[in-house]
């Protein structure tokens, strides 16, 4: 038993698994990897369960340590590593004080039924014995997956307040493995919202678990189903805004700025990028903000600015849920720049070389062919004007050497700030600062622009620059 392209990690976590039998101790793989086997889906990663203690599966022969640590290992979760694979093995454990949330809960060393009792839900608290290929079920976890249902262990709103965080889990699982809430988990989950516990749940793991559903492929229903519950208006009301803001049906025949919003996620390549995913959510919340009605029978609905607004507003969005600098600078770039982008070909040569080299370009293209995906020209998609243009203009780019992609003066022709005072120092008072800064600056847009390779030329813009 083991998924076909996954036969390396499941025949290395049967070998830790043998490690520990031979020691004379339990071992099973746990939680979502036997829910996936049974699906027939390829899991992340293959995780062990034993009654061995930390200190007795570290003392075992041909077993090494991962180097990686983490705050896991506080909560019995020992990483080793066998033939060049690591993966996590955790002693059979139960919480204490879980209802105080994640930070202060503690966990006691216990049996295998006590540790998947503890779990979230009955379809990731199966135990499969890797050496006999029995699945060990306490909880009607095997029934749930045939039946395709979300159902959590035990008391659905204790499961819940000991984590927060699973009312998104609930979703994503719900979504992603195209199953059915039971009535008592859709119920819970009503419940929960309305206690306002969504805003207990700190913002690195909202990011994470927010980017994970929606980088899937059924992140439009997800979206659905987080705003059918009241999540969305709680964490991004910015995107909710959207409902009922109409746009001018030339021009997006297919609803408001809220279906747009839904239309854009759907057309979203497989496995996006964290920054594609965020960009594509939030490229249009400046349109609420933005939307001007037309003043006459000749003119039209219009959101002038609202990619530089909707760029403003996504920095504090993204800011509020705890995104990288580098994370916000280039989603921001993206959703600003994604109604320009739109004039690439008839942007001057330097200028379509600082778009086009900027590392987020990529995803920038791939928001602009997914909106004009999601925007409709009677009652159907249609691709923008310049989009093959600006489709050639990328892939030339990408053909080119890096000395093409970044033609550079200093590089090609030695011309610098140095060369430049010793040339036309003494004629032009050229010395170190903000003029000979700006001279340069411009000489390279030229070179960019034009490409002329003799120095002589740029002697003279440089007199003309200065005069």
């Amino acid at each position: 038993m083991g998924p076909k392209n996954q036969e390396h990690d499941y025949t290395t976590a049967k070998a830790v698994a043998l490690k520990l039998t031979k020691a004379g101790f339990e071992a099973y793989i746990v939680g979502g990897a036997v829910r996936d086997i049974m699906l027939d889906k390829q899991p992340k990663d293959f995780d062990l369960a034993t009654n061995a203690k930390p200190k007795q599966i570290k003392a075992l022969k041909g077993l090494g340590s991962a180097l990686y640590k983490d705050t896991a290992q506080a909560y019995g979760v020992t990483r080793v590593k066998l033939r060049g694979k690591e993966l996590e093995v955790a002693t059979f454990r139960r919480d204490v004080q879980a209802h105080l949330g994640r930070k202060h809960t503690r966990v006691k060393f216990t049996s295998l039924e006590e540790d998947v009792r503890r779990r979230d839900f009955t379809i990731n608290a199966l135990a499969l014995d890797p050496l006999t290929n029995q699945i060990i079920d306490y909880v009607g976890g095997v029934d749930d997956i045939v039946n395709r249902l979300i159902c959590f262990i035990g008391d659905p709103l204790k499961r819940i307040y000991e984590d927060p965080l699973r009312v998104l889990r609930a979703i994503r699982f719900r979504n992603t493995l195209a199953f059915e809430y039971t009535p008592e988990t859709s119920k819970a989950l009503q419940a929960a919202v309305r206690s306002g516990i969504i805003k207990t749940i700190a913002a690195d793991r909202l990011c994470q678990e927010m980017t994970a559903m929606l980088s899937h492929n059924s992140r439009r229903s997800s979206l659905e189903d987080l705003d059918d519950y009241g999540i969305l208006a709680q964490i991004v009301p910015e995107v909710v805004a959207g409902k009922g803001v109409k746009q001018p049906p030339q021009f997006h025949a297919e609803g408001d700025v809220w279906t747009h919003q839904l239309m854009v996620m759907e057309s979203l390549p497989q496995n996006p990028s964290k920054q594609l995913t965020w960009a594509a959510l939030l490229h249009d919340i400046g349109k609420a903000k933005t939307q001007s009605l037309p003043k006459s029978a000749q003119d039209r609905i219009r959101f002038n600015k609202h990619s530089e607004t909707g760029a403003h507003m996504a920095h504090k969005v993204l800011q509020r849920l705890s995104f990288s600098k580098q994370d916000i600078k280039r989603i921001c770039w993206i959703i600003y720049h994604h109604i320009n982008i739109d004039d690439l070909p008839s942007m001057r040569p330097s200028h379509q070389q600082a778009m086009l080299s900027h590392p987020a370009f990529a995803d920038l293209f791939e928001l602009h062919k997914v909106d004009a995906m999601a925007s409709w020209y009677d009652n159907k998609p249609k691709p923008p004007p310049r989009f093959y243009q600006i489709e050639n203009l990328w892939r030339k780019f990408l053909s080119q050497t890096p000395q093409q992609r970044h033609p550079s003066l200093k590089r090609d022709l030695g011309i610098d700030g140095h060369w430049l005072q010793l040339q036309l120092g003494d004629e032009l008072g050229l010395k170190p600062g903000p003029l000979l800064g700006q001279v340069l600056k411009s000489l390279e847009e030229d070179y960019r622009d034009k490409g002329v390779k003799t120095r002589s030329y740029y002697i003279d813009l440089a007199r003309k620059l200065v005069s």
